[in-house]
């Protein structure tokens, strides 16, 4: 679907990895942008009716993922030749066919589990009391599915797709951003400054409300600070479970 002059950006990571924020950056650069296309199927194919937003949600959005995909595939919008998708990993239940993924530049955007789950907490009760729960609350977090989508994507593209680390976009946003671009062919000036307007985009999903508070009040890149993640105890366990599949794809990230 990388028609002449179009191109298709599939970006894939796990809730909670400041994917907004990145969303928000390849709007500024020109790109036009879909927001998690597959969670109002996700979320009415689960049944989550505690995720806040449920309902706008299903009511605002399309619902069956083979509609999905055939509004992912589309013509740009906004008369863009850049078409950036914000893409979740949990979303793709097994029923879903990824063949559509053959005509995207697949890239991963990856943040470290113990920073995805304790911001998860925020919004989703992660319950672990035992093993099953232990696997349903990694998979809840997203990041143990990142490694087939991962996987598929290499076998795509014929080797690693390109990876970037949340943390390290922000505090050196214009060398991460120019060697990936530059390994997508998306034009970049690093001299240029990347701002966006407050609040809510015409682009958001019906959920941003009650997810995106914290971009809303964005307008820029803030300078990342490392702070110490203080993981609840009970959830160390599940920290440990995503880590080695953060850990597989990290390896190929641009720094």
């Amino acid at each position: 679907m990388n028609d002449a002059g179009h191109h298709r950006i599939a970006m894939w990571s796990p809730p909670r990895a400041r994917s907004t924020m990145m969303m928000r950056v390849f709007e500024a650069l020109g790109c036009a942008v879909f927001d998690e296309p597959f969670y109002p199927y996700w979320l009415k194919a689960t049944n989550k009716t505690d995720d806040p937003g449920y309902a706008i949600t299903l009511a605002s959005h399309e619902t069956d993922w083979r509609k999905v995909v055939r509004l992912i595939q589309q013509p740009i919008p906004d008369g863009a030749e850049w078409y950036y998708q914000k893409h979740m990993a949990i979303h793709m239940l097994e029923e879903v066919d990824l063949s559509w993924m053959q005509g995207f530049i697949n890239c991963f955007l990856i943040r470290h589990p113990a920073e995805v789950i304790v911001s998860m907490t925020e919004f989703r009760a992660l319950d672990v009391t035992n093993d099953s729960q232990l696997e349903a609350a990694a998979r809840l977090v997203g990041i143990p599915q990142l490694v087939r989508i991962f996987d598929l994507a290499t076998e795509i593209h014929g080797g690693p797709p390109p990876v970037i680390d949340a943390n390290d976009v922000l505090s050196n946003p214009a060398t991460v951003l120019g060697k990936f671009s530059s390994q997508i062919g998306l034009p970049f000036d690093p001299d240029r400054p990347i701002s966006w307007q407050p609040g809510k985009h015409h682009r958001d999903g019906a959920w941003a409300d009650d997810w995106y508070q914290k971009v809303y009040q964005t307008i820029e890149l803030r300078p990342y600070t490392p702070k110490e993640t203080v993981v609840p105890e009970a959830l160390q366990p599940v920290v440990d479970y995503c880590l080695p599949a953060y850990e597989y794809i990290a390896r190929h990230r641009i720094s």
